[in-house]
C-alpha cells in the first residue's frame, strides 16, 4: 500500500492521495515534479523587467541608479528631518534639586547621558533608554520627593506612641489630599496642610480645624472660580469639622483664592460678569431690531447699565393709641382688698387721752365727709385726723382696696428688605451708518451714501428706548447719532509673515519632496521599464532607416564618386545580410515558440492518459475485491479509533 500525490489533478483534488491497492506490481506514478519543477521561475513582469533593465546602456543604468538614489536620499531626509539629533526624551519632570542631585548621581554611575531642559525643569536620556533607566532608578528609591500618602502607615513599628501615629494620620491625610488636589489637569503640584487641634471634653472650648492649600499651576493655566470652589469642599469634606468656611487656597504666587478676595474687598466677580452679560444682552436687543432698518453691519450700540447690588435691611415697631375710636381691650386685671379690724383704745396717748369722750353724734353729722352711697364705709374718702375721736370709730374697722388693669396695645412689626442688584440707571449709545443705496447715477457710478432723516432718526430712537427698557423717572438716557462708519483696511501681517506659515511650509517642502521623488521615480524609471510605449515596429525600422540613410548621404556627398558607389554596394549587401538575419531570427523564434506549445499539449495529453489509467485500475480493482478493501478501510477505522483511545487516555492522565 502507497499514497503518492498524481499530477494531473485539477481544482480540488490537486492535493488528493492515490491509492494503489494491489500486490507488488502495482503502478507508481511517475514524479510530477522534476528538475525542472525545482526552479523558481521569476514572475512575467519581473523578469521582463530584468531584461530590460540588461538591455539599457551604461548611461541609461547610470540615470537608474541616480533616481533610486535620490529618491532612498529623500525617504531618509524626511524620516529624520523632524527628530531631533540625539532623540532625547524626559525621564522625570519637576523633580527637587535633592532628587535631581541623586539621579544626576546615578544615571553617571549607570553610565546614561543625559541633559536637561531650558531652564532645568526636567531631565532627559536616550529614547531607547527611558523606561529601563526608569526602572533602575526606582529600584534605588528616586526621586524620594512626592506627597506620602496613607502608605505611611502600612510600616508601624511596635511601640509607636499615639503622638507619632496621630502625626503619621495627619501626615497621610495631607498627602492624600494633595494628590487629589494634583490629579486636576491644571494643578502641577499641591500641599496640603491641616491644623488639626486637640479634642477636649468640654463642648463649649471645641476648636474647629483649618486647611491651608498651596497650589501651583502649569504654565498658561488657571483655576475658575468653580474649580476653587470644588478644591475648598473637596478639602473641606475630607476632614471631619472642617467645612468649607475653614479652607484658605492660595496659588504660587501668593495671590488668596479662597476665601474670595475680591468678595473681601466688596468686589464680586459673578456681580461684574452679570452687568456685562446684561449690558451685553441689551446691546445684541437694540443691534437686532434696528439691523432690518439700517442693514447689516450698519449699527452699533452700547449700553451701559447702573446697578445697586448694596443690601438694606431695616425692621420697625409701631405702637397704635387705645383712645377712641380704637377699641382698648384689657391684657391683666389684679385687685387687692385688705381689711383691719378696730381696737378700744384710740388716740393719742398724753393728756388729750385722759380727757371725757365727747358726746355721741349722728353718722350723717360727723365732720369729715358724708355717707357713700350704699352705705359702705369702704367707699368713704380719707377720714380727718385732726378731728377729735368719736365713739363710733373707735370701733370700726379699717378696709383698704387696690386695682390694676393692664391694657393690650396696638403694636405693628415692619421688616423691609432692598432688591439686590436693582437697575438705578441705563444708559444707550447707538451709531447709525449712512443708508447705503444700491444702483448707480446718470454716469453710471454706485450712489453715494445719503444719511437718514429726522423723522427715520426719531423713529430709531424709540426702537432703541423700547429694546433697553427707557424709564425717565429712573434717569434713562438713550443717545442715537447717524455718523458715516470709516472703512478700515485691515492692519494684518503679510501672509509669509504670519506665525505658522513658515512650519506649514516646512511640511509641505517635505511631502513635496517624497512626491516629486515619487514622480521622477515612476515616470523616469518604473514606467518606461514596466509599460514601455507600444510602436509600430515598422515605423520604427522606416524611422531608424531613414536616420541611417541620411548620415549615409550625409557621408557618401563628401566621397569620391567610385568610392561612393562601393560605399553603396556595401550598404546595400549589410541590409540584405540583416534582413535575412532577421527573418531566420523571426522564423527560429515562431519554430521554438510552436515547439513549446507542442510540447506543452503532449505534456498535459501524458498527464491526463496517465491520470485516467490509474483511475481505470483503481475502479477495476476495487470492483474485483471488495474484501481487500474493506479490509483496509476496517483497519484505517480500528487505527483511527486506537489513536482516540490513546488520546483520550492521555487527556484522563493528565487531568
Amino acid at each position: 500500500m502507497s499514497e503518492e500525490a498524481q499530477p494531473g489533478i485539477q481544482g480540488s483534488e490537486k492535493d488528493a492521495a492515490v491509492v494503489n491497492i494491489g500486490s507488488n506490481t502495482a503502478s507508481s506514478a511517475a514524479p510530477a515534479s522534476g528538475p525542472r519543477a525545482g526552479k523558481v521561475k521569476l514572475p512575467s513582469k519581473l523578469g521582463e523587467l530584468q531584461m530590460r533593465f540588461q538591455a539599457l546602456g551604461l548611461q541609461q543604468r547610470l540615470i537608474v541608479a541616480a533616481a533610486l538614489f535620490l529618491f532612498i536620499s529623500a525617504l531618509i531626509f524626511v524620516t529624520f528631518s523632524g527628530r531631533s539629533k540625539d532623540d532625547y526624551r524626559v525621564l522625570f519632570s519637576s523633580v527637587n534639586e535633592r532628587d535631581g542631585a541623586a539621579i544626576v548621581a546615578a544615571l553617571q554611575q549607570m553610565n546614561v547621558p543625559y541633559k536637561f531642559t531650558e531652564g532645568g525643569a526636567a531631565i532627559l536620556v536616550p529614547e531607547s533608554a527611558v523606561y529601563e533607566t526608569r526602572l533602575r532608578l526606582a529600584g534605588q528609591g528616586l526621586p524620594k520627593a512626592g506627597n506620602v500618602g496613607f502608605e505611611l502607615l502600612e510600616n508601624q513599628k511596635m511601640g509607636t506612641s499615639q503622638f507619632v501615629e496621630q502625626v503619621n494620620y495627619q501626615r497621610g491625610l495631607e498627602g492624600e489630599l494633595a494628590r487629589s488636589i494634583s490629579s486636576l489637569a491644571q494643578v502641577k503640584s499641591a500641599r496640603v496642610m491641616l491644623a488639626i487641634p486637640k479634642q477636649t471634653a468640654f463642648m463649649r472650648e471645641q476648636e474647629k480645624p483649618t486647611a491651608s492649600v498651596v497650589v501651583t499651576m502649569h504654565p498658561g493655566r488657571f483655576l475658575d472660580a468653580q474649580q476653587v470652589a470644588a478644591i475648598t469642599n473637596l478639602v473641606g469634606s475630607s476632614v471631619p469639622n472642617l467645612g468649607p468656611a475653614n479652607v484658605t487656597i492660595v496659588d504660587a504666587e501668593g495671590s488668596l483664592l479662597a476665601p474670595n478676595a475680591q468678595r473681601l474687598m466688596g468686589l464680586d466677580s459673578n456681580q461684574l460678569k452679570y452687568v456685562a452679560e446684561l449690558e451685553g444682552a441689551l446691546s445684541k436687543r437694540v443691534q437686532a431690531i434696528l439691523e432690518p432698518v439700517t442693514g447689516k453691519e450698519n449699527v452699533r450700540a452700547q449700553v451701559t447699565v447702573d446697578m445697586d447690588f448694596g443690601e438694606l435691611e431695616r425692621t420697625e415697631e409701631t405702637f397704635g393709641r387705645n383712645s377712641p375710636p380704637n377699641q382698648s381691650s384689657i391684657r391683666s386685671q389684679q385687685s387687692n382688698e385688705a381689711a383691719t379690724p378696730g381696737s378700744s383704745a384710740s388716740g393719742v396717748p398724753g393728756a388729750l387721752t385722759n380727757q371725757p369722750p365727747a358726746p355721741g353724734q349722728a353718722p350723717i353729722n360727723a365732720p369729715g365727709g358724708a355717707a357713700a352711697p350704699g352705705g359702705a364705709a369702704a367707699n368713704a374718702g380719707p377720714q380727718n385726723l385732726n378731728a377729735p375721736p368719736s365713739s363710733s370709730s373707735s370701733s370700726a374697722s379699717n378696709i383698704k382696696k387696690d386695682m390694676t388693669v393692664n391694657y393690650e396695645l396696638d403694636r405693628a412689626i415692619e421688616r423691609i428688605k432692598s432688591e439686590k442688584g436693582k437697575v438705578r440707571r441705563v444708559s444707550a449709545a447707538v451709531v447709525v451708518n449712512y443708508k447705503q443705496p444700491t444702483g448707480v447715477d446718470k454716469d453710471g457710478k454706485p450712489l453715494k451714501p445719503v444719511p437718514f432723516s429726522a423723522k427715520e432718526l426719531d423713529q430709531i430712537n424709540n426702537l432703541a428706548r423700547d429694546a433697553v427698557g427707557y424709564t425717565e423717572k429712573r434717569g434713562d438716557s438713550v443717545s442715537v447719532a447717524n455718523i458715516p462708519f470709516k472703512v478700515e483696511v485691515p492692519d494684518e501681517p503679510a501672509f509669509y509673515k504670519q506665525p505658522g506659515v513658515i512650519e506649514l511650509s516646512k511640511e509641505f517642502f517635505k511631502f513635496a519632496i517624497i512626491l516629486g521623488s515619487l514622480g521622477i521615480m515612476f515616470f523616469g524609471v518604473v514606467k518606461p521599464l514596466l509599460f514601455p510605449k507600444k510602436v509600430d515596429d515598422a515605423l520604427e525600422e522606416q524611422r531608424i532607416e531613414e536616420e541611417f540613410d541620411e548620415k549615409i548621404k550625409a557621408e557618401m556627398a563628401q566621397m569620391d564618386p567610385k568610392l561612393r558607389e562601393k560605399r553603396r554596394m556595401e550598404m546595400e549587401l549589410l541590409k540584405e545580410r540583416q534582413r535575412i538575419a532577421e527573418e531566420e531570427e523571426r522564423q527560429r523564434i515562431e519554430e521554438e515558440k510552436k515547439r513549446m506549445e507542442e510540447e506543452r499539449h503532449r505534456q498535459e495529453e501524458e498527464k491526463k492518459n496517465e491520470y485516467d489509467s490509474l483511475l481505470k485500475y483503481a475502479t477495476d480493482f476495487v470492483a474485483e475485491n471488495p474484501k481487500v478493501v474493506s479490509g483496509i478501510f476496517k483497519e484505517w477505522l480500528a487505527a483511527d479509533a486506537e489513536k482516540t483511545n490513546n488520546a483520550n487516555a492521555a487527556a484522563a492522565a493528565a487531568g
